[in-house]
């Protein structure tokens, strides 16, 4: 067993995947000790490092110097707060990073300086903006965390697609409310009338502006709940209200919301993104156990009436064939649970490490 250091970024969320990644190498029974910054959620952090302004950078012997005992290698996942300066040659120092998007050019700011013996990257496509780097490499898929799921009865769904997650969407839509959470509905009051007048929290990213309107568009012709963004012990269950969950990518990510959608026992929609099918199947024989639909990004306007056709087809026809969706949705289940939990990749990174 190894002696892992794991140091974090701060105001990590309960479930946010550096979390999820040392209750993982826990799960697999690895002695784990988490370090991060004075600020840092004081209940959840075995040893507190002093403050910093942002961006903080600590140096391998700082942290070393707090540690409990001597470890097999140092893990920084995604943070807030980095490694900076040599050290001990013998101590492999790991960066995982799930959400390359958020921080690509920051991330690969700090990798150059040369702290970092091997980095993990969570979406495959941006390994070649990584190619240049002083340290190892490595695809390593994201994942789900297994603390999630409460119970495995999924009960009678109770709409045709339910969706949690960002949006950009003002707080105000989310003018229903049930045992979950607050969400939207097309009967809300102040819900538009006209496609593309739709009222957002600042300025949002091209990507959620598209998904917005994709679920916008979804509500008028199905039964759809847009739950407000929350990731707590409720999210699961806001997927599970629906029969089907919709998720539309950022930047063509696999996203954490694809395999939990998946292990919640419900059907996944989604856009077809790259290297889908090496995990999910065989997608030229058409074997994958979700529905995808083509997605063209650019030119918005141009192209989204021929996407949402797509989409609105392909729900109509899951909600009307309940038997094959229901089948497809139990594979996915069974595949989820069995190859992407995040002690599965934990396993795979210390492999590559260690070995």
């Amino acid at each position: 067993m190894a002696n892992i250091l794991f140091f974090l970024g701060a105001g990590e969320p309960h479930y946010s995947s550096a979390k999820s990644l040392a209750y993982a190498f826990r799960l697999l029974g690895h002695e784990v000790c988490t370090m991060g910054p004075g600020y840092f959620d004081r209940y959840e952090a075995d040893v507190l490092m002093p403050d910093r302004p942002h961006i903080e950078y600590y140096s391998p012997d700082e942290i070393l110097e707090r540690a409990p005992w001597s470890p097999s290698l140092i893990v920084n996942c995604e943070p807030h707060a980095f490694l900076r300066g040599q050290g001990p040659p013998e101590i492999p120092i790991v960066f995982v990073a799930t959400d390359p998007h958020r921080a690509g050019s920051l991330y690969h700011a700090v990798l150059s300086q040369g702290s970092y013996t091997h980095f993990f990257c969570g979406q495959k496509h941006y390994l070649p903006l990584f190619n240049d780097l002083p340290c190892r490499t490595y695809y390593l898929p994201v994942a789900f965390d297994p603390r999630r799921f409460k119970s495995s009865d999924l009960g009678v769904p109770a709409c045709d697609i339910s969706f949690c997650g960002q949006t950009g969407l003002s707080a105000h839509y989310y003018s229903e409310r049930d045992e979950v959470g607050s969400y939207m509905v097309k009967t809300s009051p102040v819900f538009p009338t006209d496609v593309g007048k739709y009222e957002f929290r600042a300025n949002p990213s091209f990507d959620y502006a598209e998904r917005a309107e994709f679920l916008l568009r979804l509500m008028r012709d199905f039964n759809v709940r847009i739950y407000e963004p929350f990731y707590d012990d409720r999210y699961i269950a806001a997927l599970q209200k629906g029969a089907i969950g919709f998720q539309r990518s950022l930047l063509y990510d696999v996203s954490i919301r694809v395999y939990e959608i998946m292990a919640a026992g419900r059907f996944l929609v989604m856009d077809r993104i790259p290297n889908l099918d090496e995990w999910f199947g065989d997608e030229v024989n058409n074997d994958l156990p979700c529905a995808l639909y083509e997605s063209f990004y650019r030119p918005f306007y141009d192209n989204f009436n021929l996407e949402y056709r797509q989409v609105y087809n392909l729900v109509k026809y899951y909600l009307d064939h309940d038997t094959e969706r229901d089948y497809l949705a139990a594979r996915a289940h069974a595949m989820v649970w069995k190859e992407h939990r995040w002690q599965d990749r934990t396993k795979t990174l210390l492999e590559i490490v260690l070995n």
